[in-house]
């Protein structure tokens, strides 16, 4: 008996796990259901829609695939959710995709579906492609969007405006309108969004206008996708007591393309010029460190080795500042004549004036003359493209005529190879330089002027200075007063001076190492004037450069950090011990000795 009862019971639970099997088996076997839909149908040429495949699954993000489902859509983005219900017992699964569409630019039907996946097949979809001002879609779009372009011909790197109007038939809870695109194109907006109603068919809209500024930086025809609004709307909700509440509802609607043809740059156009594309360029110059205009026809007035500051501004509207020419390389090829040109490093600025890019470029040149007289500085000119005209054009910074007075005293001798015009290495300055160079002057008159009325102030400095030292040691032998009572000569040594120059050279203190040479000049050289002068005398490229590189940090309109101490030290030391070679003739240095003995 007991054994029957347990064959009965086993094979009870064999029956009951064979159903179960069964079952499962069934459940296995049963293929998921799929189901396509989209939120509009006819839809606007180039508009985009929203297209939903529901699956009764949990299936893995990575199966659903669209663009290589809809080749010939544009998917723009595609976001999921799963959603798992128990209802008596009974549980279901369910995954939803949603894939943001633009519809095709050319007008017709289009078939989408069946979709297969993960066993299952969709339902097929036709939708309709109209045109973008068909009647048909007004009464049945809640939104949709506009764009026009003020040109559609254009020069590489013009400006060309692209304006986009959004209209709404609800009020607008929350959104974002998506750029216009264009390969290689440099896009961004301009002005602030205006707002504004029309009534179109009978229905109200809300009206947003914004404009964009699109710059192709390549030539060829072209295509610019159209700007996209993802956005929610207040609509009336049927599922509340109170009539005022609202909910919202999702929209996106998308501009139709826009082709341009980009020309290249014009044949006529100078190569030696950067290309500048604007509706207006404007280039103007003012003297001295507070920007004061010069009056047209105006002389100024300056003396011998004073510093002068001119300040050029460069305006155009259009382009952008990165594609202004660089005015500092436009200074440093002017004629200037017997003058030292600094130009600092230009400063660059854009914004907006009216819906336009205002693109402006400053530059700072301190000119330094050497010679009294007359001193022109011409034009500065800067050839453009006028986008209004269609022609080139030129603007232009008037002349500037200066003159020199003398200085106070004179004692720098021209170089031979004409007026510092920048930076000069020194390995370069070298090489430029002839093999001797301690007679830069000497061809002229003036210059062998210069050097004998040096050598008599030399000769007639050491004969005081013998009887200086006759009366010293006369003094002390006979004893009547103490060396150290005697009143110290006012005239430094010239090792205290080489020492003052030292600190103020590895401090890398520009105005002390240029107060430091300046003396040492005047009391052993008697040499006055700018820095230029030494290395001019000394006749050695090294210092010569590292000189002009320290008058170019202490005559810049604005504060610049001078670290070039070190270097200047060593160049005048080396040009101080080539040039302290005996004289052949009296077999004597020509300059006080580096180090003298103490």
């Amino acid at each position: 008996m007991v054994n029957q009862i347990r064959f009965l019971s086993i094979a009870a639970l064999s029956v009951a796990a064979l159903c179960l099997s069964s079952i499962a088996m069934a459940q296995t076997d049963t293929a998921p259901t799929l189901s396509l839909s989209v939120n509009k149908n006819p839809v606007a040429s180039g508009d985009t829609f929203i297209l939903t495949l529901t699956v009764s699954e949990l299936i893995e993000d990575r199966e659903w695939r669209p663009a290589e489902v809809l080749t010939e859509f544009d998917v723009m983005g595609t976001s999921s959710s799963s959603t798992t219900q128990i209802i008596n017992g009974e549980t279901s699964r369910e995954k939803t995709f949603r894939s943001v569409v633009r519809a095709p630019q050319e007008i017709g039907d289009y078939s989408i579906g069946p979709v297969a996946l993960a066993g299952g097949e969709s339902n097929q979809i036709t939708l309709q492609v109209v045109a973008a001002d068909a009647a048909e879609l007004t009464e049945q779009r809640d939104a949709f969007m506009r764009v026009e372009i003020d040109r559609d011909e254009i020069y590489v790197q013009e400006q060309v405006e692209l304006t986009t109007k959004l209209y709404l038939a609800a009020n607008l809870h929350s959104g974002n309108i998506i750029p216009p695109q264009l390969e290689d194109a440099d896009i961004r907006q301009v002005g602030r969004d205006v707002d504004s109603t029309e009534v179109i068919d009978g229905r109200m809209f809300q009206v947003f206008q914004r404009s964009f500024v699109v710059i192709p930086q390549r030539s060829g025809a072209q295509e610019i996708r159209g700007p996209v609004f993802q956005g929610q709307i207040n609509v009336e909700s049927n599922r509340t007591l109170f009539p005022s509440f609202s909910s919202t509802k999702s929209v996106t609607t998308a501009a139709t393309n826009l082709p341009i043809e980009v020309l290249p740059i014009p044949a006529g156009w100078p190569a030696e010029h950067t290309w500048l594309p604007a509706e207006l360029v404007t280039l103007s110059v003012a003297v001295g460190n507070e920007g004061t205009q010069q009056p047209d026809g105006e002389t100024l007035q300056i003396t011998q080795g004073e510093p002068l500051t001119l300040t050029y501004r460069l305006t155009a509207v259009g382009p952008l500042a990165d594609q202004l020419p660089r005015l500092d390389e436009l200074v440093r090829q002017l004629d200037v004549g017997d003058a030292s040109v600094y130009p600092e490093s230009p400063e660059s600025a854009m914004n907006q004036r009216n819906g336009r890019l205002v693109s402006q470029q400053t530059l700072q040149v301190a000119i330094i003359p050497h010679s009294p007289g007359t001193l022109t500085v011409p034009a500065l000119q800067v050839p453009w493209f006028n986008t209004q005209l269609r022609q080139q054009q030129m603007a232009s910074a008037p002349a500037q005529r200066i003159e020199v007075a003398p200085g106070s005293t004179t004692g720098r001798i021209a170089p031979a190879d004409g007026p510092d015009r920048g930076p000069i290495s020194g390995d370069a300055a070298q090489q430029s330089q002839p093999g001797s160079q301690s007679a830069t002057a000497g061809d002229t008159a003036e210059g062998m002027a210069e050097i004998r009325n040096l050598q008599l102030w030399q000769a007639l400095t050491g004969i005081f200075l013998l009887l200086w030292l006759l009366t010293l040691a006369w003094l002390w032998r006979r004893r009547k007063a103490p060396v150290s009572n005697q009143e110290p000569s006012t005239t430094p040594a010239p090792r205290q001076d080489l020492k003052a120059i030292k600190q103020a050279c590895l401090s890398n203190d520009a105005a002390a190492t240029e107060r430091a040479l300046k003396e040492w000049m005047r009391i052993h050289l008697g040499l006055a004037g700018q820095l230029d002068a030494l290395g001019d005398y000394l006749g050695h490229a090294p210092l010569r450069s590292q000189l002009a590189h320290l008058q170019r940090a202490r005559f810049a309109a604005s504060p610049q950090d001078w670290q070039e101490g070190k270097a200047l030290w060593r160049a005048l030391k080396s040009a101080l011990q080539g040039f302290n070679e005996p004289d052949k003739a009296t077999n004597k240095p020509r300059l006080p000795e580096l180090y003298p003995p103490s």
